[in-house]
Order: structure tokens, then sequence, then C-alpha cells
């Protein structure tokens, strides 16, 4: 469950996302087009701060990061906060 923004950081609220759950993201990330997502969301995205860019930047590292782990057959652990 994600906490608040207002929730310690020291007691990140952690998941855990199944390797079946992590192939699934490796296959969205790599399908899905990066444009498509900044347009879908770049006004909200652009107001924190980060330029396309940088943005475009996360992506490509999730995309490996979720690429790598699934082949492996691993499983990832996540802290959301909402």
């Amino acid at each position: 469950m994600p906490h608040s923004t207002d929730a310690d950081p020291s007691n990140p609220p952690l998941m855990l996302l199944e390797p079946s759950g992590v192939s699934q993201a490796a296959r969205f990330l790599t399908a899905v087009s990066f444009d498509d997502l900044w347009n879908a969301v770049d006004a909200k995205f652009a107001a924190l701060g980060w330029t396309r860019q940088e943005y475009l930047e996360h992506h490509r590292d999730l995309q490996e990061f979720y690429g790598q782990a699934a082949s492996a057959g691993h499983a990832v652990v996540k802290a959301v906060w909402a």
C-alpha cells in the first residue's frame, strides 16, 4: 500500500514485483512509445522540473533494468510513495 507524501522516508512502503510481473513490465516498457507516454503526461511531468530528455533517459534506464531482471528471472522490490 503506498504511503502518503508525508510518510517517514526511513520506513519506505515496499512491494514485491514477482518475476512474472517483472517480465510484464519489461514487455510494456519495450512496446510502449516514449513519445506516446510523453504526450499523455507532458504538462504534469514538465511541472516537476525535469526536462523531456531527462525523462527519456530515465525511461531507457527502466527498459534496461526491467529487461535484465526479466531475462534473469528476478523479482524486483520497489518503494512506492503516493
